[in-house]
């Protein structure tokens, strides 16, 4: 047994030494490829257009801006038609107490939740139909 202490004393003094002599990696970042050079301006200074406006490419804002508007201004009629009939709903003292979801899209409007007969669920479609803006209903109420 007596070679055993001066055995394990010489690996860890080799150990040690290894971990001196161990290279340390201060910087883990990957190295960054050098970016390919990009010309920005090719008609040079002579060439160029207006602010707006690039070469070949029409610069049309005002269709966009008249989309935008018109998807906003429907996107509004579609809330105050679900507000509308939502308010029509909890106004009725047969359905006041019923959840229901109201879901409008281009004056169509989905019913979402449980009635306890089939006169409710009727009631609360008739009900959609008279607000106005509702173009048509579609009735999901289930009996529950």
């Amino acid at each position: 047994m007596g070679w055993k202490r001066p055995a394990t004393a010489a690996g860890m003094v080799m150990l040690l030494a290894l971990a001196a002599c161990g290279d340390r990696v201060e910087n883990t970042e990957m190295p960054q490829p050098e970016q390919a050079s990009v010309e920005i301006n090719r008609q040079g200074m002579e060439g160029a257009k207006e602010e707006n406006q690039a070469q070949g490419v029409e610069n049309n804002t005002s269709t966009m801006g008249a989309a935008a508007e018109q998807s906003a201004r429907t996107e509004d009629a579609d809330a105050k038609i679900a507000s509308d009939v939502q308010s029509s709903l909890a106004n009725d003292p047969d359905l006041a107490a019923m959840k229901i979801d109201v879901h409008s899209r281009d004056g169509t409007v989905t019913l979402v939740g449980r009635a306890p007969d089939p006169a409710a669920r009727d009631r609360a479609g008739q009900l959609a139909r008279g607000v106005a803006g509702v173009k048509t209903v579609d009735n999901l109420l289930t009996l529950g």
